[in-house]
């Protein structure tokens, strides 16, 4: 212990002499440990950390399968056959997706996120409220259902932090509703939630088979695997098929790890994050490496003189070690709290599109990884240049001349050129997988989803079912909130719809008569529901036929009534009568794929009723930008206003900035009922960016670690060039004492270099071949050999290389003969 002390007093004393370097050092480790331990702190807080539930390990996701392939809601009659048969689950547990809610307590309405839930939605996920009571067993039931649990941010927004909140009423969507909890701070599930309510668990209120609405979360029976669950609900879902061949012939289960399906939107993306900063820390390494290398030079002469009182190689290893580690410690000090302070960021944007069933932050399981990078990091960039340093020659060493010294390690020369390579190739796959990245924005960016998205603004609507119960009072709203809106100056064309474009989702399948393709029938259709002046908000264009009349919307109303009394009459279901047909205009992938080479104006699909088209418009993306455009069909608004609670979108397109209209738009909403507020007003210029997120913060995060690990590379090949010159000064003397000119020793300096740059970049770019695989499934509209993108990069990484050799060759070719050959 007290040598130990001694090296570490007489290793503060060393750094100290040499601030310069020491500031270097740090500030380079400080980058690399910095980055690695930010990352580090949202992959423990996502990936590696349990779910902050009771024994999260039992907790499943379920899912069901129809005809088209993937993973889809369930039924309500499904859900509860398969609570009810199951042997290996000890709790399963319904709830809803998003709703947008009008809440008031006191004053102006708010919009809320609202998940309806079974009673037992906490205590399947082992959870209590931080404040008050959980939903009781039977507050699903209709009539007792009028109770609410707040989260932590809506209740801390709405009521200040007050324990009175407890019982107080809350409307919602104008329905009372008994505040009974509030959940924890840290209670994110699902994601943004607002407001809990329990559902009405009701058959007749869950809806029929068909319909897949729900989502659904269980907890398997102690000792029971996951595999069993899922082939205990498979054989049920069996049973169900023999049972209803109609609804349920292509409908299995699936049963997911409940974190495994928070969590694998994002594992390779944080993944390749955490590749990429250790990289970049590898770089690290190699520049502090050399500069230790550089200063080993100066301390030979301190070696040898250490070795000759009797110093062991092990004891002058030892020594240099705790410098390195020293150096290391103070680095990964000054990166922790960069670290700190990325995720302090972290946590108080909703902007980063990371789960956070977990709290993001930085606890003792990352400073222990800090610590511990730290350590490995000092060993690794001080062992080689300690060993180096600690090969001394007494009898060389003690000699008054030390330049031949200085021209005879070859060794550290060597070290040194292998280092620097090593980084330029580093740095290269980084640049190339940052450039993969900028390029597949780039092409997102561009990418035509079948609108102009200029000047549009768009927000959600929810009209309150207590308030608007009928179809006609729900149209009344909706023609008279139009009429007022196209009155606001600057308001070039006003729709409601129940979808915008990338943001959709409600979908089915069609039934086309004389239709024989097989693949048809596990062809989903994208269902939307919209105002006629839709098209011409989004610019849209209409390519055969026409679009939606007076007409048409006030015949889809009536169908819909009509086709309400006689389902409410019949006992069974029954085949409404032939002139009941609703209209609908359709896309243009639609028309190819039913009806290819034909005029599919007039032709009619699906029954009960028939559907005749009307009109085809162009492709419009609904999925999302990377998604295929798949078959849609519009129908008039009236054909879904008979079905009370559903959400809209109001789009407004303007001839001036789209925002100015908002303030106008919300007064006109109030004006028509003060109890509605709006959600999510954004420009279609946001609604694209959050289409990309992903993207945009996976390129924005790659290069920014690209451009540390070019800088880095950069100041690598400086410094290398640098001592290049310093070791050589004397023989560049002789030379041009003896005839060389400036530009032959520029020529030998810059030679040098380029050859450090050209393997580097070799190495590099086959690396990056491997490398960018990864990257495959991120990219959009380029491959991950993009020739383009590898010749770019290395282009810019051997233009700053060289770049980086040209001021030491420089001063190379400016020393003066005389002085040179008087070095000594």
């Amino acid at each position: 212990m007290h040598t130990l002390l001694q090296d570490l007093r007489y290793s503060l004393r060393v750094l100290l002499k040499s601030p310069g370097f020491t500031i270097v050092a740090i500030l380079t480790l400080a980058l690399g440990i910095g980055a690695n331990t930010a990352i580090f702190s949202v992959i423990n807080s996502v990936l590696l950390r349990p779910l902050p539930f009771h024994e999260p390990d039992r907790l499943v996701q379920l899912w069901e399968t129809e005809a088209s392939p993937g993973s889809y809601p369930l039924t309500g009659p499904d859900y509860l056959e398969w609570q009810s048969q199951n042997h290996t689950l000890e709790g399963t547990s319904l709830y809803s997706w998003p709703r947008d809610l009008n809440a008031s307590a006191s004053g102006e309405a708010e919009v809320v996120t609202a998940i309806a839930t079974q009673s037992n939605f906490f205590s399947v996920l082992g959870v209590s409220p931080q404040i008050g009571r959980a939903f009781a067993t039977g507050e699903d039931a209709e009539g007792k259902n009028h109770v609410a649990i707040l989260s932590y941010g809506f209740w801390q927004r709405r009521f200040a932090g007050s324990p009175d909140a407890i019982n107080q009423a809350l409307q919602l969507n104008n329905e009372s509703y008994t505040i009974i909890g509030v959940m924890p701070q840290w209670f994110n599930l699902p994601a943004a939630t607002d407001v809990w309510t329990p559902f009405d668990m009701t058959p007749k209120a869950l809806g029929g088979r068909g319909s897949h609405s729900y989502r659904a979360l269980a907890r398997v029976k102690q000792g029971i695997a996951v595999s069993q669950a899922r082939a205990d609900l498979v054989t049920i879902a069996k049973r169900l098929a023999q049972q209803y061949p109609d609804a349920n012939g292509d409908v299995s289960a699936v049963v997911v790890p409940l974190k495994e399906q928070l969590t694998k939107s994002s594992k390779d993306e944080l993944l390749i994050l955490l590749g990429a900063v250790a990289l970049v820390l590898l770089v690290a390494c190699a520049n502090v490496a050399n500069l230790l290398l550089s200063r080993a030079t100066a301390r030979q002469r301190e070696m040898a003189v250490r070795a000759a009182m009797g110093a062991s190689r092990w004891r002058l290893i030892r020594q240099l070690l705790t410098e390195s580690v020293l150096l290391s410690l103070a680095g990964a000090a000054l990166g922790f709290v960069g670290a700190l302070w990325s995720v302090s960021y972290l946590r108080t944007t909703d902007t980063v599109p990371i789960p956070r069933a977990n709290p993001i932050q930085v606890d003792v399981t990352v400073l222990l990884f800090t610590i511990g990078v730290s350590l490995l990091v000092g060993l690794l960039f001080g062992l080689a240049p300690a060993l180096q340093t600690s090969q001394v020659n007494l009898h060389d060493e003690l000699k008054l001349s030390g330049q031949a010294v200085v021209g005879a390690s070859s060794k550290r020369r060597l070290l040194r050129d292998v280092l620097v390579i090593g980084e330029i190739a580093v740095s290269l796959a980084l640049l190339v997988g940052a450039g993969l990245l900028l390029r597949s924005f780039v092409q997102m960016r561009s990418s035509n989803i079948g609108v102009h998205p200029e000047n549009i603004v768009t927000m959600g609507i929810n009209l309150p079912k207590a308030k608007y119960s009928t179809l006609a009072a729900r149209r009344e709203f909706y023609d008279q909130l139009l009429a007022r809106v196209e009155r606001v100056p600057g308001v070039q064309a006003a729709s409601v719809s129940t979808e915008i474009p990338l943001e959709g989702g409600n979908n089915g399948y069609v039934t086309v008569p004389g239709d024989t393709d097989p693949s048809h029938a596990n062809q989903l259709v994208e269902w939307d529901y919209v105002t006629p002046e839709y098209f011409r908000a989004f610019g849209i264009p209409l390519l055969l036929g026409r679009n939606f009349t007076p007409e048409d919307v006030q015949r889809t109303a009536d169908v819909n009534l009509k086709a309400d009394e006689l389902a409410k009459a019949a006992k069974t279901p029954q085949d409404l009568p032939p002139d009941l047909t609703f209209v609908a205009v359709i896309n243009h992938a639609m028309a190819e794929m039913f009806w290819p080479k034909q005029d599919p104006i007039g032709k009619v699909f699906n029954k009960n009723p028939a559907i005749r088209v009307i009109g085809v418009v162009g492709d419009v993306k609904e999925w999302g930008i990377t998604e295929k455009t798949i078959p849609q069909a519009y129908f008039p608004l009236t054909a879904i206003l008979d079905s009370p609670g559903f959400g809209t979108r109001l789009v407004v397109k303007t001839s001036v900035p789209p925002l100015s209209v908002l303030g106008s738009i919300r007064g006109e909403i109030r004006g028509l009922d003060g109890g509605l507020g709006l959600s999510r007003p954004r420009t279609m210029e946001r609604v694209i960016a959050d289409a990309m997120q992903d993207t945009s913060l996976q390129t924005f995060l790659l290069g920014v670690f690209a451009a540390l690990a070019l800088v880095l590379a950069a100041v690598g090949i400086y410094g290398v060039m640098a001592y290049l010159v310093t070791q050589r000064t004397h023989e560049i003397g002789i030379r041009m004492a003896l005839g060389a000119q400036k530009d032959d020793v520029l020529r030998l300096v810059l030679a040098h270099g380029t050859k450090l740059t050209v393997l580097g970049i070799a190495i590099g770019i086959a690396a990056a071949l491997g490398l960018t695989r990864l990257l495959a499934a991120l990219l959009f509209g380029v491959g991950a050999r993009d020739l383009l993108t590898f010749v770019s990069v290395s282009a810019l990484l051997a233009f700053v290389a060289l770049a980086a050799c040209y001021i030491p060759a420089r001063r190379a070719a400016r020393v003066d003969p005389m002085v040179a050959l008087r070095y000594e």
